[in-house]
């Protein structure tokens, strides 16, 4: 069975990373403690009954990242911003990359990239749970596929390498290959 896991990708490997469009000169970030989102991409589809059998019309492509949720973080910029995207009308770019190590080819890991709105985002604050965030992003037009390029901070956020007992140099804490 242990095999079996291996070849299967982990939920807690996809993350998203958001930006406003306006801001490209600035890097993405990461929403903090991220716990759910999906990706859904979809058409309508009718039916025409003809005299020679049924023929399918395609309506276009929709795309939305749905279920986005994540549990409050105190000053957390990218909650931030994307609660004031959503009051101020802002395109946002989404990256949703798959931090996975077997996967990982030259620092760059699969990716999807698209540009939209985020059409909802809800605070629940509740008496006995944490404080968390949920809202939707809809996708306009075809989102891409490709390799995305994280910063060793991006990863660490993720995920972070075992490090031995003894003192390093250079006092940072970045990932270790």
């Amino acid at each position: 069975m242990a095999d079996a896991r291996k070849g299967m990708l982990e939920g807690k490997n996809k993350i998203l990373l958001f930006r406003l469009l306006k801001n490209s000169n600035e890097e993405a970030a990461k929403l903090a403690f991220q716990t759910s989102h999906s990706f859904t991409l979809s058409r309508d589809a009718d039916s025409i009954v003809t005299k020679d059998g049924s023929v399918v019309k395609l309506g276009e492509l929709e795309g939305e990242i749905s279920g986005i949720e994540a549990v409050q973080a105190k000053d957390d910029p990218v909650a931030k911003m994307l609660q004031d995207s959503i009051i101020d009308g802002d395109k946002l770019e989404v990256w949703e990359v798959a931090v996975d190590e077997d996967l990982e080819e030259d620092g760059t890991y699969p990716a999807l990239y698209a540009q939209g709105y985020l059409t909802e985002w809800e605070a629940e604050n509740p008496a006995e749970d944490e404080s968390t965030y949920a809202g939707d992003y809809m996708i306009e037009l075809v989102p891409q596929f490709g390799m995305a390029t994280l910063t060793p901070e991006q990863v660490e956020d993720v995920q972070y390498a075992f490090k031995d007992v003894t003192a390093t140099s250079g006092g940072g804490g970045g990932v270790e290959g």
